[in-house]
């Protein structure tokens, strides 16, 4: 029976051209699963989401490309920022807008694959409602936030794999927005924050190569536990997932911040062009 994969993201305007990539990346590096997108859209016009059609095309395994509409609303007062936009938020919603499904792999925009899937699909969250990879600025967001919790570990929200019945279960869209009305002021790291002040201890720990952050790529800092920063070199050495996080990505082709695997995504965008040309031909 062939492997089913569901992948969602969320998107605006300004990175349909990353999320094409993104997801012709998935595609080139999975042929064996037959793989379904859901999107969630903010104001993208009929031609935006009709410029995903090349991949559905070209990859018989792409089942399905969905857009969805967002719920603006609780999510209109959340702290946002030039490089964090309210669509952001959106991923807290994916469990009710996608109610028929029991797990899914969230990912943002800005990342490509370059390995199998497969192994993180089928992932044992060991009850845990969400899989994540460490955020690599190591940073103490909880103990910052007054989070009391076990495990002051602190998660990057560009890789979800979600048990969603778990999600459901626990109304976790629900503490989230309540965290959102009620301790706005404390959101650094807007979503993010979110996310790890209703999750802490409930979150299953994924080895950084499913979220090779650029922090980590660059030798930014070193993990003080001997065992985390084997894991982060496995991941330097062996990455399954390149997040572009930060300011560095790879479309910024001038300046000291070049990003050193900027190459992975220019490959993939470039064969994207190239199946764009044949469509058009």
């Amino acid at each position: 029976m062939v492997q089913q994969m569901h992948i969602a993201a969320t998107v605006n305007s300004d990175f349909v051209k990353p999320l094409q990539v993104c997801l012709l990346s998935i595609l080139q590096n999975n042929p064996s699963m037959n793989i379904y997108f859901h999107i969630i859209g903010e104001r993208l016009s009929e031609s935006e989401q009709a410029s995903a059609e090349v991949l559905i095309e070209r990859f018989t395994q792409c089942r399905e490309i969905e857009f969805l509409n967002p719920n603006r609303a609780p999510y209109e007062a959340a702290r946002t920022d030039s490089k964090i936009p309210t669509a952001a938020y959106y991923r807290l919603d994916l469990p009710q807008m996608l109610p028929k499904l029991s797990r899914l792999l969230y990912i943002d925009c800005d990342m490509v694959c370059v390995d199998a899937l497969m192994e993180l699909w089928q992932t044992n969250l060991q009850g845990k409602v969400i899989g994540a990879v460490e955020d690599a600025g190591y940073v103490p967001r909880l103990s910052e936030m007054g989070i009391e919790c076990q495990d002051q570990t602190y998660f990057n929200s560009g890789l979800l794999l979600i048990d969603m019945d778990a999600w459901r279960e626990q109304d976790i869209t629900v503490k989230a927005q309540e965290f959102i009305q009620q301790h706005g002021e404390l959101l650094l790291y807007h979503d993010q924050d979110v996310l790890n002040a209703v999750l802490a201890d409930n979150w299953y720990y994924l080895h950084p190569r499913y979220n090779a952050q650029s922090r980590l790529v660059r030798y930014e800092q070193i993990h003080a536990d001997p065992h985390r920063e084997q894991l982060a070199e496995e991941a330097r050495q062996q990455p399954a997932i390149i997040h572009y996080s930060g300011r560095s990505k790879p479309w910024i082709t001038q300046g000291v911040r070049l990003h050193p695997w900027r190459r992975a995504y220019q490959n993939y965008e470039a064969l994207l062009h190239r199946f764009s040309q044949l469509q058009r031909d």
